[in-house]
């Protein structure tokens, strides 16, 4: 029986590896093959943590990365760019809103596009700009910061309600009493018609 040397068996053990390499890269078409599309610019205030090659939306559905981040100086703001590549199938309507949105549980950020109106296209190489970032810790504080007010609006009120009705006790009481004298007469009269439901038939003779 021939037998094979090392040198044999390391030159197919090579080749084998170099056969399977080429079919992953032939048949997944996922390494190094980038898709047809095109760039736009998003220029944030904050982008709150956004990283590069986070996925972008349009309206939900996922058409491109964010390529690169690039911090802009202009004459008296820092601003913060974002490079989209964008899929060349998905088309962005004029006046789009893009905004950084939060997925998942982890908290990874991701770029919203919304567009649905609009009779013409956002064209390659376009600046476009973002909408301010709502950070939730802003929020909560802004939150307990109307729920602050709002209790001071309830304090100053029930203050001059109580201070209305220690000026006007006399009065409120009076009303008091008169409704409880109109109820009480009331309830004396009802009972009495139902004790003598005749005295109805005698008071309407009594008219004519």
């Amino acid at each position: 029986m021939k037998k094979y040397g090392n040198e044999f068996k390391v030159g197919l053990f090579v080749l084998c590896c170099a056969a399977g390499l080429i079919y992953l890269v032939t048949n997944t078409g996922k390494m190094n093959v980038k898709k047809e599309g095109y760039y736009i610019y998003a220029v944030f205030d904050d982008i709150a943590g956004m990283e590069e090659k986070a996925p972008v939306m349009l309206n939900g559905l996922e058409v491109g990365k964010v390529d690169s981040i690039k911090i802009v100086y202009e004459e008296s703001r820092t601003k913060l760019m974002l490079k989209l590549w964008i899929n060349a199938k998905a088309k962005i309507r004029e006046n789009p809103v893009i905004s950084i949105k939060t997925l998942g549980l982890m908290g990874e950020k991701y770029v919203q596009i919304a567009s649905t109106q609009g009779e013409r296209f956002v064209k390659a190489e376009a600046v476009v700009a973002g909408k301010p970032y709502l950070d939730i810790d802003a929020m909560l504080e802004q939150a307990q910061g109307m729920v602050n007010t709002l209790g001071q609006e309830l304090k100053t009120l029930v203050s001059n309600l109580n201070g209305t009705l220690d000026t006007n006790k006399d009065t409120v009481s009076q009303i008091l009493k008169n409704l409880e004298s109109t109820s009480r007469n009331f309830d004396e009269f009802s009972q009495d018609i139902k004790s003598h439901p005749w005295k109805l038939l005698l008071k309407g003779k009594e008219k004519k």
